[in-house]
């Protein structure tokens, strides 16, 4: 009996230590860099159920279930990369739909990169083929400036084609996408006009 009342004891210690972990992971003495909130020093993260839940000079390992040392390393809320072309496709030779441009998720997130702008690779007629093929299938957040060009980025002679540059074209896609695109682009135009 005296047997059955200890073990009983070390189960209700054991379930209280697993109910005083109250976060999933805490990041432990990683150099913590959050310009928006002036933050540039060695500080612990909390994270339960995917978001941060505490940031302090030091968090018991108790309170968590899992510890990640990051000595040695930075923790940011992940970086912004200002110009890329990642309107993948299968087009030789092209970066609208094409193999000139890169996927997102190859490099992204393993660099620490969370967010992209895409620099202009589609155009009002295939943006919308850039968002279902790329932005909605992308881990990495996608913000997206549009060509002037109808197809965007698809070489010469049609970014040179001034009859396929549509404003009212495109400011219907941006009405149709305002969540997605920040801005239009016309670029690699060698016209004088």
């Amino acid at each position: 009996m005296r047997n059955i009342i200890l073990a009983l004891l070390l189960c209700v210690s054991a379930l209280e230590a697993i109910q005083a972990q109250q976060y999933d992971i805490i990041i432990k003495n990683g150099t913590v860099v959050d310009p928006k909130n002036n933050i540039n020093k060695k500080l612990d993260i909390a994270v339960k159920e995917g978001k941060i839940a505490k940031v302090a000079a030091s968090i018991p390992d108790t309170d968590a279930k899992k510890i990640v040392d990051a000595t040695g390393l930075y923790v940011t809320p992940g970086f912004i990369d200002i110009h890329t072309h990642v309107f993948v496709g299968s087009k030789p030779e092209t970066f609208a739909d094409g193999s000139l441009s890169v996927s997102p998720d190859d490099f992204t997130l393993r660099n620490g990169v969370t967010t992209v702008v895409d620099a202009g690779t589609s155009g009002w007629r295939n943006f919308a083929t850039f968002k279902n093929n790329v932005i909605d299938k992308s881990k990495t957040r996608i913000l997206a400036f549009i060509n002037i060009a109808g197809n965007g980025m698809t070489g010469s002679p049609y970014e040179q084609d001034m009859n396929d540059m549509d404003a009212y074209m495109t400011s219907l896609t941006i009405k149709k996408y305002p969540d997605v695109i920040v801005g239009v682009k016309i670029g690699h135009f060698e016209g004088s006009d």
